[in-house]
């Protein structure tokens, strides 16, 4: 198959290229440095031309609602409209697990933009999967390079299911490969261990000694990203359950 991997440069994006790779099919990187600019749609229709299958793994992270909403919903009606264009079967769109729920998303402007996204997809192209994540273990660095100042980092208070992001960048291409019609399907994955953000930080802190390169001697957590967000709406109840755990993905870092 010829796949084109939208982001492909990025976190998510070159894991998920990678992995196209190592599965025998044929890869197009869109990113800008490939000269593709999504959010314009300049270049895109080149890129999918004899595609496949797409896979969306842009980000663009902001606080505000109305610059995310504007940035994810300008950039998959733009692959939405290429990929028709180009005859593309099957598009495929990274998301996070809740970022749709109204009472998750109503304080933190990013999931409202990823809840954007998916409507796009679910709603304007007929074989489309989206695939909700939890939060990669990476991601508690970036939550410690945002929160910490000095010796304190105090975190949202978030309940969390983390996951190895090489496991979802390979649920992506499975998802762009299957045989089977979506239908506007949506997947869930998440990791084997939930609990709250800060205390994975303390975790991570006392088994390799930093998170991010920062040290911080005090961490807590506030509920300042709202209830919901505190009590498991980034947690889903059903779907795949990786089995990687927080233990050796700490490992594997302090190889």
């Amino acid at each position: 198959m010829r796949i084109a991997v939208l982001g492909a440069t990025g976190e998510m994006g070159s894991r998920v290229a990678q992995n196209v790779r190592r599965q025998g099919h044929e890869l197009v990187p869109v990113s800008r440095s490939a000269g593709v600019d999504v959010y314009s749609g300049e270049g895109l229709g080149a890129a999918f031309t004899g595609a496949d299958a797409a896979i969306d793994c842009l980000n663009m992270m902001s606080l505000s609602a109305k610059k995310a909403s504007d940035y994810f919903s300008r950039t998959s009606r733009n692959v939405v409209a290429a990929a028709r264009d180009a005859g593309v079967e099957r598009l495929v769109c990274l998301s996070i697990a809740g970022a749709a729920d109204p009472e998750v998303n109503k304080i933190f402007g990013y999931y409202k933009g990823k809840a954007a996204q998916e409507r796009v997809y679910l709603e304007s192209f007929a074989d489309c999967v989206v695939v909700r994540s939890t939060q990669w273990f990476q991601f508690l660095e970036v939550l410690v390079g945002m929160a910490a100042v000095g010796p304190v980092a105090l975190l949202p208070k978030m309940m969390m299911a983390p996951v190895s992001a090489d496991r979802v960048a390979s649920l992506l291409v499975d998802a762009a490969v299957s045989g089977d019609q979506s239908e506007g399907r949506t997947l869930s994955i998440r990791g084997p261990e939930s609990g709250y953000a800060a205390d994975f930080v303390k975790r991570q802190l006392a088994e390799i000694g930093n998170v991010a390169g920062k040290s911080p001697r005090f961490v807590g957590s506030a509920p300042y990203m709202g209830s919901a967000i505190a009590k498991g709406g980034l947690v889903p109840g059903d779907g795949i359950v990786d089995d990687i755990t927080f233990a050796e993905y700490l490992e594997a870092l302090a190889r």
